[in-house]
């Protein structure tokens, strides 16, 4: 049962990686606006990320980084989580699983709300911060 829910969830995350490659979000309706934004005027720490897979997967790094500064740092760490283990095994490493310590959850916390606060500011080197 395990493997056909994890052959379904990789069946569904290759999916929605061919929509993100395949059409813009910025040219089409079919993805959803952000709530908090559309209410508030404010961008929430997700804002901008829809667009920022869509330039991951074509490999335009300076327009992740401005639509979503967080977005490639948050992608590198899950992707570490995944990879640690292969590494540990292939390499004879002992690289922890950063996701599993203690204080991983309040860190988190903590750089989402930091982040959540600064790109809402509008002074420079702040501003930056907000989707271009």
């Amino acid at each position: 049962m395990k493997k056909i829910v994890n052959s379904g969830l990789l069946l569904l995350i290759l999916g929605v990686a061919v929509l993100f490659f395949v059409l813009d979000p910025n040219k089409h309706e079919l993805f959803p606006r952000c709530l908090f934004h559309s209410l508030t005027g404010a961008y929430c720490p997700g804002c901008g990320s829809q667009r920022a897979l869509h330039s991951l997967l074509h490999f335009d790094i300076k327009g992740v980084i401005g639509y979503n500064f967080l977005f490639l740092p948050a992608a590198l760490v899950i992707l570490y989580h995944y990879i640690h283990s292969i590494l540990n095994r292939l390499f004879k490493w002992k690289l922890p699983n950063v996701f599993y310590m203690k204080n991983t959850p309040w860190v988190v916390f903590a750089i989402v709300v930091i982040f959540w606060i600064l790109r809402n500011l509008p002074w420079y080197p702040f501003s930056v911060l907000a989707p271009s």
